[in-house]
């Protein structure tokens, strides 16, 4: 999963936001996150308020199984995410 910081998308926008899903990924496999959506929380820490490096390093150091407190995208936001350069 690859994630991205809002103020570095179109969207200009604080937040963590996943950008990609690798395929066949826990993620991608799993099916009920999507690019664009906002990461909330990981295993119960927030991350608004986050710098990226912060948020990564929590997911990284989260464990075998993780749990996302996310925001739904829209499909606006998703294109917007996926259309970023970062």
């Amino acid at each position: 999963m690859g994630l991205i910081d809002g103020l570095h998308t179109p969207l200009n926008a604080t937040g963590i936001y996943i950008r990609t899903l690798i395929p066949d990924g826990p993620a991608a496999s799993d099916g009920r996150l999507r690019i664009g959506d906002r990461i909330l929380a990981v295993n119960g820490t927030s991350l608004i308020g986050a710098d990226y490096q912060s948020a990564v390093d929590l997911i990284r150091l989260g464990g075998g199984r993780l749990r996302f407190l996310v925001a739904k995208s829209d499909p606006d936001i998703s294109e917007k995410i996926s259309a970023s350069s970062c």
